[in-house]
């Protein structure tokens, strides 16, 4: 009598118990589907800019310096749009940039324009005559060496301040580069004459 009144039991709780699973695998399913048509919803494919090669801080950019990706992302994420650039040439990197990066407006700025009063004096320096960390927008004075009329040499540490506007990578062969500063036309004389002309780094 016991054994049937347990199976009579038992038949009653899984009668009442299968409902219940059905109802709450079905109320996951909803949710699971109603989670993902969100997702399509507010996901949205985006196109910004990248650099395509290492950016050295104080590079101007190109055209052919930019590439663009597609992010997906629910975000509003703060990075240079695709569209935007021919903004974007022109700009000179404010850090170091790595290849692939996406571009966020703090990592542009402005090139300082070439007044009336100014120009651009291109050096070629070997190696150990400029420091291996100079990057254009850095700040230079020069230190030189003169020969003078009777023979001797007089050095000296030049007092004008110069903006590095644009530097090559090393030559391969003897790791020389080649410095463009922006001067002022004034200040231009200082090159001439000097038997030798080295690049300090300062701060601006």
């Amino acid at each position: 009598m016991t054994a049937i009144v347990n199976r009579l039991t038992s038949a009653r709780t899984n009668a009442v118990r299968t409902p219940e699973v059905a109802v709450g695998a079905l109320i996951i399913a909803a949710c699971v589907v109603g989670a993902m048509t969100w997702s399509r919803s507010v996901v949205v494919g985006t196109s910004v800019l990248v650099v395509t090669s290492d950016v050295k801080r104080g590079e101007v950019l190109q055209e052919s310096d930019f590439g663009t990706i597609t992010l997906t992302s629910s975000d509003d994420i703060d990075l240079v749009r695709a569209a935007s650039l021919e903004d974007a040439v022109g700009l000179r990197a404010m850090t170091d940039i790595s290849a692939g990066t996406p571009l966020t407006p703090s990592q542009l700025g402005s090139v300082s324009p070439i007044a009336n009063d100014e120009g651009l004096v291109g050096l070629t320096v070997a190696l150990g005559e400029a420091p291996a960390d100079i990057d254009a927008g850095d700040s230079v004075r020069l230190l030189t060496l003169t020969r003078r009329t009777d023979g001797s040499t007089a050095s000296a540490i030049e007092p004008a301040v110069f903006e590095v506007w644009h530097i090559t990578p090393s030559d391969p062969m003897d790791g020389s580069r080649v410095v463009t500063l922006k001067v002022g036309v004034e200040e231009a004389i200082t090159f001439l004459g000097r038997e030798e002309i080295r690049l300090m780094k300062v701060n601006p």
